[in-house]
């Protein structure tokens, strides 16, 4: 499974955001969604179930959502 940070990066893409437009949505800085997609740094709980409730309400097709959120998962255990 690909590292959160490239699932972040894949899922921004799809959507067509900007990094900037995703950590506005996210309420983080655009250098903290840099660290997360280079695998410098994760997401702590608090963001994390952030992302999901955005990928709640994208337009990612269901494989890449399912995709991201087990990656999610996977990131807490």
């Amino acid at each position: 499974m690909e590292p959160i940070g490239e699932r972040l990066r894949q899922f921004r893409l799809q959507e067509g955001l900007s990094k900037r437009a995703l950590a506005s949505q996210l309420g983080v800085s655009v250098p903290t969604i840099l660290r997360w997609e280079k695998g410098l740094s994760a997401p702590n709980d608090y963001n994390l179930h952030k992302i999901e409730r955005l990928l709640a309400q994208g337009n990612v097709p269901e494989p890449g959502r399912r995709a991201l959120l087990l990656s999610l998962f996977d990131s807490l255990t």
